[in-house]
């Protein structure tokens, strides 16, 4: 299992930021980072709100706590192919428009781990997009 400072180091990398860098983000020292990646400190919460924000995580994901996604996975598999309405948060840039939170006509093509690749139908041009699970608050099977 994952240990934070492993997560926080692979999250970073991953980012593209040197510690330096990540530092300078979150307003704290080079050595702190070092120290969080290395297991010899944890960060604050609001610190940790902070790293979840800039590496585009959940807390739950930046600690190693995992949601069990094989469920929610074998449920969204079985809307493959199938049209639906997707519901969406309202906080999220996931879409065109930050005021849109359905989506409607959307047909599933792929499913990943994280997310979901849709087509659909927009003023007659034909718009795929990938949204991640974590933007959307639910599906539902449309009739027909």
């Amino acid at each position: 299992m994952e240990h934070f400072g492993e997560r926080m180091y692979r999250l970073r990398k991953e980012m593209g930021f040197s510690q330096e860098e990540l530092a300078m983000h979150l307003g704290v020292t080079r050595q702190t980072i070092s120290n969080w990646e290395h297991d010899l400190a944890q960060p604050t919460l609001d610190k940790a709100v902070e790293i979840a924000t800039l590496f585009n995580v959940s807390l739950d994901e930046l600690v190693g706590r995992k949601k069990s996604t094989r469920q929610t996975n074998e449920l969204i598999q079985s809307l493959l192919d199938c049209l639906v309405t997707i519901y969406i948060y309202p906080e999220t840039t996931t879409w065109i428009s930050v005021s849109k939170t359905t989506l409607k006509n959307c047909k599933i093509t792929e499913v990943n781990p994280t997310s979901v690749r849709i087509v659909r139908t927009e003023r007659k041009q034909r718009i795929e997009r990938l949204i991640y699970l974590k933007d959307i608050v639910g599906f539902k099977r449309e009739e027909g």
